[in-house]
């Protein structure tokens, strides 16, 4: 376990610089161009690369590409694994720049028509320019795979800090050099297309150190059952991948439809609670995925639900107080974080019911993320497919009835509703397949959990109506209540854990203190 747990904090690291650098290029793009038409459309012509990236980097095509490249590697070599590898990039430089030219065309098409809004011809605009981006994602999402396989984790999380800030030179010296909102936005795609290279880069660069060199290896002669079986898991996984980015892409689609600030508005919430997500969910997923893969390739079944019931703790006893966090202290963080240059008081409090709801949806997002996983750690590819399906028919009925009452709030609290689906009926397919229970996992962590909840509760409740008492008002007064409230509440609740002796935790307390042993040693 202290090998997991190093492979975690490592990953939770590099994905918190990831995830601050993230927000930082977020919080430029935002005050430069406000919740306007510029920001929106940017936006939404960066959700169809972005959701590539998911949809390969984090979801179907890693999903069926890591369990393949890591039975290579147990059962033959690592040299075998890497021609493996070899093989794939050149078959999907292939694929992809084939869909590439299409969709370049088919956008060409659209800008030609005389019916076409001015908003909607931005958004065909951006996309079109960042199409290319989509490859350079895809190649950097299967070099990180193999270097997780390999258990390398610190190069594939920190390629996104790369891009991150290249976008963020970019948005600086554009805000400075640029005039106009159009040439600012045509910037920032640039920014994202050079960010994409450096983000392939680096994990190409450490695969070197495992001897993998670019050849040109088309046929799959001596590796076909692998390509074949690669293949049986991708096709009906990317279904299921297709269908839960498709609702982040309807719910978009919606907004851009209701007004020129909804997308961005949007976006802002689900940047927030996507900060946790990728930070802690993301990386335990991303240790604890091959761990499950191997488990099941050459353990016992009770090997495979130890190591299912260590991930679904973690998650829980981490993302449940973030999302109450996030929930308690709305207001404040998006003031302290994005009210800067166009992006006002007035958008602010248009964001914070918003935010609330995607708080709410954080834990539901988190174990559904981690119960897909485990769907593909046992090649059951089949099950996620089908409940995606759902979600679909569920988030858009949902995202159409709530629209016209709610307007963008409307399809935030769809979105919630989604979640919440999407969570019970995986975990209904899982007791019934595997016997895999969340009550079975979780039940020692209620108590101590809850006290630890109410905790948290109490400190922002009462901590922020003491904070306001003072003389100070705005921006300052906001950062106050994160700088003083988010490490009180942070401190009791993980004191409440220690106490209850949460297994988890103390772990997690024996890991730090073998580490400065260590240090003192030396």
């Amino acid at each position: 376990m202290s090998k997991e747990l190093k492979d975690i904090l490592s990953v939770s690291v590099t994905t918190v610089l990831s995830r601050i650098t993230g927000l930082l290029r977020d919080v430029l793009i935002i005050a430069a161009l406000g919740a306007s038409v510029w920001s929106s459309a940017f936006i939404l012509g960066f959700t169809l690369p972005n959701l590539f990236r998911r949809l390969f980097g984090e979801g179907a095509l890693s999903s069926a590409f890591i369990p393949i490249f890591s039975q290579i590697y147990k059962r033959e070599s690592a040299s075998k694994s890497l021609l493996f590898l070899n093989r794939f990039l050149l078959r999907w430089i292939l694929y992809l720049s084939a869909f590439i030219f299409l969709f370049h065309f088919c956008i060409q098409a659209f800008l030609n028509l005389e019916f076409l809004s001015f908003r909607w011809e931005e958004a065909l605009k951006v996309l079109n320019i960042l199409l290319p981006y989509i490859l350079l994602v895809c190649l950097s999402a299967m070099a990180s795979g193999a270097l997780n396989v390999f258990g390398k984790f610190l190069a594939p999380a920190a390629a996104p800090i790369i891009f991150n800030l290249c976008l963020i030179v970019f948005i600086l010296v554009g805000m400075l050099q640029v005039q106009g909102e159009e040439r600012l936005v045509l910037w920032l795609c640039f920014g994202v297309l050079t960010g994409g290279f450096l983000q392939l880069l680096l994990p190409l660069l450490d695969l070197f150190k495992f001897g993998w060199t670019p050849q040109w290896k088309f046929t799959m002669s001596d590796q076909q059952k692998d390509w074949v079986d690669f293949w049986a898991l991708f096709t009906p996984s990317i279904f299921g991948a297709a269908v839960l980015q498709l609702n982040v892409l309807i719910s978009r689609l919606l907004a851009y439809s209701l007004e020129d600030s909804a997308v961005t508005l949007l976006y802002i919430s689900s940047r927030l609670m996507e900060l946790p997500l990728g930070v802690f969910t993301i990386a335990i997923v991303t240790v604890f995925f091959p761990a499950m893969a191997r488990s099941f390739a050459g353990e016992s079944e009770d090997s495979f639900q130890a190591v299912f019931y260590k991930g679904l703790r973690l998650i829980v006893l981490i993302v449940a107080p973030a999302a109450l966090g996030l929930l308690l202290l709305s207001k404040p963080i998006l003031m302290c974080l994005f009210e800067w240059g166009s992006f006002g008081s007035s958008d602010v409090l248009a964001t914070v019911p918003i935010l609330i709801i995607f708080s709410l949806s954080l834990p539901f997002y988190s174990i559904a993320t981690y119960y897909t996983r485990t769907f593909y750690a046992r090649k059951n590819m089949q099950i996620p497919v089908n409940v995606s399906l759902y979600i679909l028919v569920i988030n858009t009925v949902l995202s159409l009835i709530l629209m016209p009452f709610f307007k963008v709030n409307g399809l935030a609290l769809a979105n919630l509703f989604s979640s919440m689906a999407f969570a019970l009926l995986l975990q209904h397919e899982l007791k019934k397949q595997y016997q895999l229970s969340i009550s079975s996992g979780l039940q020692s962590l209620l108590r101590p959990v809850c006290i630890g909840l109410v905790s948290i509760f109490l400190v922002c409740f009462f901590g922020q109506a003491l904070i306001a008492q003072l003389e100070v008002h705005g921006k300052m007064l906001s950062l106050i209540t994160l700088l003083s409230l988010i490490p009180l509440s942070a401190f009791l609740y993980f004191y409440v854990l220690y106490k209850n002796k949460v297994n988890d935790i103390v772990l997690l307390d024996s890991y730090f203190r073998k580490k400065k042993l260590k240090h003192s040693e030396h």
